[in-house]
């Protein structure tokens, strides 16, 4: 599982990124405007703690999409 950011909903508040005591979300960029983002996947430990509370609604924990090998 992992956070999945709605960039539609993300404000940039930066309360996703105060929760995550492993440090892998982040404030970024994103034109004139800031938004969170997941830059470092593999060291998430899946707590789901950034997903209360975020007050946006704008994270979800989410299984990984299956890599699709194509022939």
């Amino acid at each position: 599982m992992l956070p999945h950011i709605d960039l539609d909903r993300c404000t940039g508040c930066g309360w996703c990124v105060a929760v995550c005591r492993p440090h892998v979300l982040s404030l970024q960029a994103q034109g004139w405007l800031k938004r969170a983002v997941l830059h470092d996947a593999a060291g998430c430990t899946a707590c789901g703690k950034c997903e209360p509370r975020c007050p946006h609604g704008a994270i979800q924990m989410l299984a990984e999409p299956p890599i699709s090998i194509k022939p």
